[in-house]
């Protein structure tokens, strides 16, 4: 169903999220804070990088290899070409024997040429929903936004909901 290491970082994205209470901060702050952790996490969980869809581990180790690996460079522009040599363009050729007037063909549009592709090509992305299931990512976020409402039951939220349920009710 899902393996450790997506486990293991749903995990700590959790309790991160739930440290983010300690902050020093209005109980709004923390909290956004902390979903935003745990909304970072879970994207990292779930997130696979290149054309072979690794995780970002792999996908940063690949990277930084290829990066310190060496290199073979040529000096050469792409449109490098032999220069002719001058003995052959002094040569004089024998003039052409007259041939049929050639009917003039419309002139077809010249295609753009093509643009500069990019040194290094965006990696394609892949969230690997199916590989991890919804079911832990569920699991986790309610697990989390239940420990934040227990927290600001025990700030005066309790209250804040008593006078809340006072003004629906009407009394």
């Amino acid at each position: 169903m899902f393996n450790d290491r997506d486990l293991g970082i749903l995990g700590a994205g959790a309790v991160l999220a739930v440290l983010c209470l300690l902050f020093p901060i209005p109980f709004a702050i923390r909290a956004v804070t902390g979903t935003a952790v745990l909304v970072v996490f879970m994207a990292a969980a779930l997130l696979r990088l290149g054309p072979d869809r690794v995780t970002i581990e792999e996908w940063l180790k690949r990277r930084i290899r290829y990066q310190r690996a060496a290199h073979r460079f040529t000096n050469q522009s792409p449109d490098y070409r032999e220069a002719k040599p001058a003995s052959a363009a002094a040569v004089d050729l024998p003039p052409k024997a007259e041939s049929a007037p050639q009917v003039e063909k419309a002139a077809r549009p010249t295609p753009a040429p093509p643009a500069p592709s990019p040194s290094i090509k965006p990696a394609p992305v892949y969230f690997a929903v199916s590989e991890v299931g919804v079911y832990p990512l569920v699991t986790v976020f309610l697990a989390v936004i239940g420990i934040y409402f227990i927290v600001w039951l025990a700030q005066g939220g309790g209250e804040e909901l008593g006078m809340l349920f006072k003004l629906l009710i009407g009394g």
